[in-house]
């Protein structure tokens, strides 16, 4: 898997390459340059995004209805994400081949291999590894993610995912909800000692958790709260006072209906 990731990001940064010599990668421009056509419509909840293809021609749908208007971070990755279903060799060949074509849950938010890998070539052209690495400081909070994605363009989840998987800072990404945690991601260090299986029960996080206090609305909105941490308090493979249960900064900011971004980071 390794090898097929690396192979995704290396594809994702020759497509930003050869189509975009800014900072900022326009995925309707690249589109607009190998002959896929796209429109934004109404499509209730049935979508993100999705990859038509009819007698080998390719047209891209962007649901309008999810929260993708034009421009905004979402649907930039969005239809990122859907020309990840065109590049990437295997997925497009499924398609011309006649298999059937779904909807797409981009952003990290679906369970499926296939829109996973979609996600992580959205990711990488957006956020082109080297592009990146030249202008991200050496430590990196929720500030430097707020800097970054109004740089490139991108949401604050996909940002702080990239700058993780990167190890471009250590630090551990989650995203959280009412109904509990939704995903973690981790540089490679804290990989290693969590293996990113943080409880998933909100029930588990300490009531004065910064993540509380701003899924509970007691934070000011678009601001960032912040508190001190352990290691242990995320997850279960740590045990308190050992060794390795790390003192952390615990960095937490509303994402609206979408829940809330939190970053542990070392203090």
């Amino acid at each position: 898997m390794v090898d097929k990731a690396r192979e995704i990001e290396e594809l994702a940064e020759l497509v930003a390459e050869e189509h975009s010599g800014s900072a900022r990668v326009e995925p309707a421009e690249i589109a607009k340059a190998i002959g896929v056509t796209f429109n934004f419509g109404h499509y209730q909840d049935c979508f993100d995004g999705y990859l038509e293809c009819r007698a080998r021609r390719f047209h891209i749908y962007i649901n309008l209805d999810t929260g993708k208007a034009a421009g905004t971070p979402r649907a930039r990755f969005s239809f990122a994400h859907e020309l990840g279903h065109y590049f990437i060799d295997w997925h497009r060949i499924a398609l011309e081949q006649g298999a059937p074509a779904h909807g797409s849950k981009a952003d990290f938010e679906s369970d499926d291999n296939v829109e996973h890998e979609a996600d992580f070539f959205a990711a990488s052209l957006l956020l082109p590894r080297e592009r990146l690495r030249k202008v991200a400081a050496s430590r990196i909070g929720l500030k430097q993610v707020f800097e970054l994605s109004e740089r490139f363009g991108t949401s604050l989840s996909a940002t702080a995912i990239r700058c993780a998987k990167l190890d471009l800072s250590p630090m551990i990404v989650m995203r959280w909800t009412p109904g509990g945690r939704s995903w973690c991601w981790s540089s490679s260090a804290f990989e290693q000692s969590t293996q990113n299986k943080a409880f998933r029960s909100l029930d588990r996080i300490p009531e004065d958790s910064a993540t509380r206090l701003v899924l509970r609305g007691a934070a000011p909105e678009g601001k960032v709260c912040q508190r001190g941490t352990t290691l242990s308090t995320w997850f279960p493979r740590i045990r308190s006072g050992w060794t390795d249960d790390s003192i952390l900064y615990e960095e937490c900011v509303s994402l609206g209906v979408h829940g809330a971004l939190t970053i542990l980071r070392p203090d």
